[in-house]
């Protein structure tokens, strides 16, 4: 049995993460950020990448079958990072192995399973997820989104049939959900990993990362180890900060581009955590007077400042 140190600074444990999100909101292309990933493509959603200039190795998954040859595959040292891409469509396949095993236990006669056969495949797809989690290498798991009643709202989470989604959350380190925000002009691809929201399912085992990230899996391990700490870091995270480097001396040119970069540099505080899930929760405001009074009682909150607020206003047509 080997013992380790929680303070050895050499452990440097892999990331296993959920993201899920809307269709087309970017998930399959946040994996390209990870190192030297392999994906296990369920549904065709990274066909395109080629002509994206993204480069990937990609495991088309027909059927089910071909999840052990992947694994064996993703195993070698020519990857760090092993994709499932989405988990629902993977779950989809699994359910289609089982019925063409014409298990009466298993399979009803109108092909649907018995209260048998969603156990098995509930405790079959679980444990091939903790084969991966413990394979040593990093994980990402994407999923798609459903949004579930409770307690008179609606919350977002990953979709998943059966009753695996609740213990997925509680295998993986990181669950994200992907969203598009509006800042300004600029369209804004993030990922909301802020566990106390009531809004949507998410979760930070690691206590590094801050409520909002950008979506680059390469630095959300970094942050997650603790070898680096970026602006969008947890105030209580651990590891250097990142320093812009300078060269010792700047054409006028060069600096102006250095401005340029800065402006479109995303700052994630804690405000502006509060300010995108306060745009995102009146955008989702479907009737104009219930969105005004939405409006309304954000700014007489006295939490946001007088462009964010202009931003807020125009909000309401």
């Amino acid at each position: 049995m080997k013992i380790i140190n929680t303070q050895d600074k050499q452990i440097k444990p892999p990331v296993v993460m959920l993201v899920y999100g809307e269709g087309g909101v970017g998930k399959t292309t946040f994996t390209s950020t990870a190192p030297k990933p392999i994906l296990a493509d369920c549904e065709g959603g990274a066909k395109y990448f080629g002509l994206r200039g993204i480069k990937l190795d990609v495991a088309p998954i027909q059927q089910w079958s071909e999840m052990k040859e992947f694994l064996a595959i993703a195993n070698t040292d020519k990857y760090s990072t092993i994709v499932i891409d989405p988990i629902g469509e993977l779950m989809e396949k699994l359910m289609t192995f089982m019925s063409n095993q014409a298990n009466r236990k298993l399979v009803q006669a109108d092909g649907n399973p018995t209260m048998a056969g969603w156990g098995w495949l509930k405790k079959t797809m679980r444990m091939y997820l903790k084969v991966l989690r413990d394979s040593g290498k990093h994980i990402i798991i994407v999923a798609h989104l459903e949004e579930k009643a409770d307690d008179n709202r609606l919350v977002k989470r990953p979709m998943l049939m059966t009753k695996l989604s609740d213990e997925l959350v509680n295998l993986v380190d990181v669950v994200a959900y992907m969203t598009i925000i509006q800042d300004g002009d600029e369209t804004k691809r993030v990922l909301l990993v802020d566990p106390t929201s009531d809004k949507f399912t998410a979760k930070d085992r690691t206590g590094q990362l801050g409520g909002i990230i950008p979506p680059n899996f390469n630095d959300i391990i970094k942050a997650c180890q603790g070898t680096e700490k970026f602006k969008w870091s947890s105030e209580k995270a651990v590891g250097a900060e990142k320093e812009e480097k300078k060269p010792e001396k700047q054409t006028e040119n060069t600096e102006m581009k250095k401005i340029e970069e800065q402006d479109k540099e995303i700052e994630f505080d804690e405000n502006d955590s509060l300010f995108a899930e306060t745009k995102l929760l009146i955008v989702g405001i479907e009737k104009e007077e219930h969105k005004k009074q939405a409006i309304s009682k954000a700014i007489d909150s006295n939490q946001f400042s007088s462009e964010q607020i202009e931003e807020l206003q125009k909000l309401s047509k």
